[in-house]
């Protein structure tokens, strides 16, 4: 038996895609949210006695209590590691379509770089308010990763903003969060941070990012670019408990 705090605020998807819930949201409290599922992550990864890799890290699994504080919850699938074992690899990978990362759907490998990959798709639907588009064809692209990237690109990444937000933000820190969220989802996961590069790039204004390239799953233009062949890996979604 696992016995939680009392989180009278439920999950973090139900305010982030409710229009009207949303407007709770304000910046401090996605900021806040942010980092705190960041210094969660590096718990599991690396001040854990035992390495935890989540493996499902979404909006849904994120609790929230009364002051808005995230609980990082549902470990059902989560994988424990030797401090010296730095990938596991299964033949039949479970998770949520949209914020698996593209090793794990197509070759089903995992590591502390998949909950990082997570973490950034997290980190943008925290910052624009909308669903990353799953899917269970592991061949879909990422409509949202697209859409982020070549605001990005064009210099335009303030249009991302959650309208409930309603232009009440700090912009350096919020562009700040989009390329950090850019950094996590970066399709080689030798190219993502790990979580505690991430937590000293969130509580530090002084240290430079580099520049994101293109992130994995990016359409562009109606074509698919990035491409993996899938390796004999059976797909499964587990239903709500």
């Amino acid at each position: 038996m696992i016995v939680y705090e009392y989180v009278p605020n439920s999950s973090l998807d139900k305010f982030l895609f409710d229009a009207v819930r949303g407007k709770q949201l304000t910046w401090g409290i996605r900021y806040k949210i942010i980092c705190g599922i960041a210094r969660g992550l590096l718990y599991l990864h690396e001040e854990s006695q035992l390495k935890i890799i989540h493996r499902d890290l979404k909006a849904s699994n994120i609790l929230l209590d009364a002051d808005m504080n995230p609980k990082i919850s549902d470990f059902g699938l989560a994988k424990l590691f030797d401090i010296d074992q730095t990938q596991g690899t299964t033949n039949r990978v479970m998770g949520t379509f949209g914020y698996m990362a593209p090793e794990y759907v197509m070759q089903g490998k995992f590591s502390i770089k998949s909950d990082v990959f997570s973490f950034g798709v997290l980190v943008l639907e925290i910052l624009t308010g909308r669903k990353s588009n799953g899917s269970h064809n592991p061949e879909v692209t990422e409509v949202l990763l697209s859409y982020i990237w070549e605001k990005w690109q064009d210099g335009s990444a303030l249009e991302i903003v959650d309208p409930a937000l309603g232009g009440h933000y700090q912009q350096s820190d919020l562009l700040r969060c989009v390329q950090i969220g850019l950094l996590c989802v970066q399709e080689d996961p030798s190219d993502r941070p790990t979580m505690s590069t991430i937590v000293v790039m969130l509580d530090s204004e002084t240290v430079s990012l580099r520049a994101p390239s293109q992130p994995a799953f990016y359409m562009g233009n109606g074509d698919k670019v990035a491409t993996m062949s899938v390796n004999q890996v059976s797909m499964s979604e587990p239903e709500l408990r």
